[in-house]
C-alpha cells in the first residue's frame, strides 16, 4: 500500500530513461558488429528482461547507468531460451530477432503478458517464414524455421511491434525483404525505430508506412549512443504541472520522435503552458482548465494521465481511438472507468470513444492498480488536485517502467 497525500506540483526532476528507445538500442547493440556504448540507462524491469535477453543470445553486457556491449557471436546455436518478463515489445521485437541467433527459440513470459493475445503475433512469424508451437496454456513459445520470406505481409491494426523487430533482423538477411503493412496503428514508434536503426547505420525506405523495401546483406555499427529522457513518464509530471503548479524538467529532447511528446499539443489545448529554456522544459498551470480531444490511436500509453487532466477540466473531453487501450498491462479502458469511479467523476461510452465529464474536483480513494504502471503514476498525480488523499494498492508496478517516479515527485 502507498498513501499519498494532496500536494501542489513545484519540482524540478531529471527524467527517467527512456524504456522505448532504450529497449531498441539493446537490440541493436546486440546487432552490432563491435562494441556499443549506451548512455543514460535506468533499471525498470523491463529494460533488465532485455539485458537478460542480450546475455543469453551470446553478448557481454556491463555497467549500470552507461552499459557497454561486446557484439554477437557469430555461431548459431541449436537452441536457446529467453525470458521476456512482461514486456509486450520484448516479445515481440526480440521474436524474429533471437531467430537469427538460434535455431530453435523458447520463449518464456510472465505477469499480465501471459494473458495478453498473441495470434497477431504468431501470424506475423508464420508470414515471415518462422514456425510456432504454442503450450495449451500459451507459454513458452517455441520458435523454429528461418526469417525466410522475401515479402512479409502484416496486419498492424493490433501493434506495431513486430514490425520494429522486422524491421530491426531483416537488414542482417543474405536477401532484400519487402514488408507490406495494412491498418498500421502507433506510427510514431515506427519513426522511432526507424531513427535509431538509422543512427546504427542503416537506412530503411517506406511508402506511406504501407511498404517498407529492406535491403539484405547489412551491417549495424556499434557506437557510443545516448539515450533518451523518456516522454511517456515525462508526461504524468507535465500534467501534475499542468493541473496544479509548475515543473522543470531535465533530460527530455525537444525535437524527439518519441510519440508521447504529444502530450505537449494537449496540455496546450488545456490552457497550460511551455518553453524550452536552456534545453530543459518548463511547464506551468492552466488558469482556464479546458477541456479538449484526442484520438489514441497513435498514442494509447497516455489515455491514464490524460484521464487525470480530463477530470480537472471544466467539460466534458473526448477520447476517441480506445480499442487501444484493451490489451496492454490491464484493460486500462476498464481500469481508467474504475478510477474515475472512485474519484466521483462522469464519464459517458460509446463506439471507440469515451468522454469523461471533468468538474475540476476529484474525491480521494483507494485505486486498484491492477499491476498496470501507467494506471498507478496516473493515480499518484491526481493526488495534486484531489480532496482527500488517494491510496495505490500496489505501487511497486510502476517499477516496470519508471522505478524513480515516486521519490522523484517526493511523496
Amino acid at each position: 500500500m502507498k498513501r499519498i497525500d494532496s500536494f501542489i506540483f513545484n519540482h524540478t526532476i531529471e527524467v527517467n530513461s527512456s524504456k522505448s528507445h532504450l529497449q531498441r538500442a539493446l537490440a541493436l547493440s546486440l546487432l552490432a558488429e563491435n562494441k556499443t556504448t549506451l548512455i543514460g540507462c535506468d533499471q525498470s524491469r523491463d529494460v533488465k528482461a532485455c539485458k537478460q535477453i542480450l546475455r543469453d543470445l551470446g553478448c557481454e553486457v556491463g555497467g549500470s547507468n552507461t552499459l557497454h556491449i561486446k557484439s554477437r557471436q557469430q555461431k548459431k546455436l541449436e537452441q536457446v531460451e529467453i525470458f521476456v518478463g512482461e514486456s509486450g515489445l520484448a516479445l515481440r521485437m526480440f521474436s524474429p530477432i533471437a531467430k537469427l541467433f538460434s535455431k530453435t527459440v523458447i520463449i518464456h513470459a510472465e505477469g499480465s503478458l501471459i494473458f495478453r493475445p498473441i495470434d497477431s503475433l504468431v501470424d506475423s512469424l508464420h508470414k515471415s517464414g518462422i514456425q510456432v508451437e504454442q503450450s495449451t496454456s500459451i507459454f513458452p513459445l517455441i520458435l523454429t524455421g528461418e526469417l525466410s520470406s522475401k515479402e512479409i505481409y502484416l496486419d498492424g491494426n493490433f501493434s506495431s511491434q513486430i514490425l520494429t523487430g522486422l524491421l530491426i533482423s531483416t537488414p542482417l538477411l543474405p536477401h532484400d525483404t519487402t514488408i507490406f503493412v495494412e491498418n498500421l496503428t502507433s506510427k510514431p514508434y515506427i519513426d522511432l525505430t526507424l531513427e535509431i536503426i538509422r543512427d546504427f547505420g542503416i537506412d530503411i525506405l517506406h511508402e506511406n508506412y504501407e511498404r517498407f523495401e529492406v535491403k539484405g546483406n547489412q551491417e549495424y555499427v556499434g557506437q557510443i549512443y545516448q539515450i533518451e529522457g523518456d516522454w511517456s513518464g515525462a508526461a504524468n509530471h507535465i500534467v501534475g504541472a499542468a493541473i496544479s503548479g509548475n515543473v522543470h524538467l531535465l533530460g527530455l529532447q525537444e525535437k524527439s520522435k518519441q510519440p508521447d511528446r504529444y502530450v505537449l499539443n494537449v496540455i496546450q489545448d488545456f490552457g497550460a503552458r511551455y518553453e524550452w529554456k536552456d534545453g530543459n522544459l518548463i511547464v506551468s498551470k492552466s488558469e482556464i482548465k479546458q477541456p479538449f480531444s484526442i484520438d489514441l490511436t497513435d498514442y494509447p500509453d497516455l489515455f491514464p494521465i490524460l484521464s487525470i487532466l480530463a477530470c480537472s477540466a471544466s467539460g466534458t473531453s473526448s477520447f476517441t481511438g480506445t480499442n487501444r487501450l484493451i490489451y496492454k498491462e490491464s484493460n486500462r479502458l476498464e481500469t481508467v472507468k474504475e478510477m474515475l469511479t472512485v474519484f466521483g467523476v462522469k464519464y459517458t461510452l460509446s463506439e471507440n470513444k469515451i468522454d469523461i465529464h471533468g468538474t475540476g474536483n476529484i474525491c480521494g480513494g483507494k485505486i486498484h492498480c491492477h499491476n498496470d504502471h501507467r494506471i498507478a503514476m496516473a493515480a499518484s498525480i491526481a493526488a495534486c488536485f484531489s480532496s482527500s488523499f488517494i491510496e495505490l494498492d500496489n505501487p511497486y508496478c510502476i517499477d516496470k517502467s519508471y522505478p524513480g517516479f515516486l521519490n522523484d515527485l517526493k511523496i
